[in-house]
């Protein structure tokens, strides 16, 4: 019999006892922290303070029993952050971990990007409330900007997220890492994935045929349908370019 972990994702800010007092409150075994560091260090001049946080969010966290991984993004980049986010939400999820994703540890783009992960993963979301904000550069050091001594903590509700199947997630997928494809090409490779789905007696022209038209009902008119997808004629050849909207399915994963 499996044991369900408690897992924190943590996206984390100039920010301490709004990180910490919730894992203390609702327990877990571990935690992940999302923060800018490592090659994205030098694109910001408060570099070092983030590194103070990360360091004693980290120690805090450790000293109440968690495991705990840093992981670095450049959280300032929307697109990159749902990214980071969303990778460790799956990675979890599919470990059978009871996910909780902190919405209040780092500023408000970052929340937004959170909110977006956990409403499409179904994953629980929490708010800390905080008393009040610091008052000077030592209590900021003790407690990060916000003094959260006896939180007060939101769950916040999950919504019924647009889903896609894993055929459409991994079209998705593959157009993003290449930015842009022939049908052919993306039949082919949902061919390799999906064998017992997109398999086809009969050879040549009427199989090859056969597969496209199953691709283009299941997947690509469903995607184009939604926004997520567009066409494009290139030369003699239709080119499927992923939408904005389609990128950040995409990343979500």
């Amino acid at each position: 019999m499996k044991t369900i972990e408690k897992v924190h994702i943590i996206p984390l800010g100039f920010e301490r006892s709004v990180a910490v007092e919730p894992v203390r409150v609702l327990g877990g075994v571990r935690a992940h922290i999302i923060t800018i560091g490592g090659e994205f260090a030098e694109k910001y001049k408060l570099y070092e303070k983030q590194r103070y946080f990360e360091e004693v969010v980290k120690a805090d966290l450790e000293n109440l029993g968690l495991g705990v991984e840093v992981h670095y993004a450049d959280l300032f980049d929307f697109r990159m952050a749902v990214g980071a986010i969303s990778r460790l939400v799956v990675e979890e999820k599919s470990a059978g971990s009871e996910v909780y994703l902190n919405l209040s540890s780092h500023g408000r783009l970052v929340s937004v990007a959170s909110a977006l992960t956990g409403w499409y993963h179904g994953v629980r979301m929490f708010y800390v409330f905080a008393e009040r904000y610091a008052s000077d550069e030592e209590e900021e050091r003790i407690y990060g900007r916000s003094v959260c001594e006896k939180p007060i903590i939101f769950e916040i509700p999950n919504l019924e997220f647009v889903k896609i199947s894993e055929e459409e997630k991994y079209a998705l997928l593959y157009l993003h890492r290449e930015r842009g494809m022939k049908l052919s090409k993306l039949a082919e490779k949902l061919e390799k994935q999906f064998p017992h789905i997109y398999s086809f007696s009969g050879e040549g022209r009427r199989k090859e045929q056969g597969l496209l038209n199953k691709v283009n009902r299941r997947v690509v008119s469903k995607l184009e349908a939604r926004g997520l997808i567009e066409k494009e004629k290139v030369g003699r050849n239709v080119i499927i370019r992923l939408t904005e909207l389609g990128e950040f399915f995409a990343l979500l994963g």
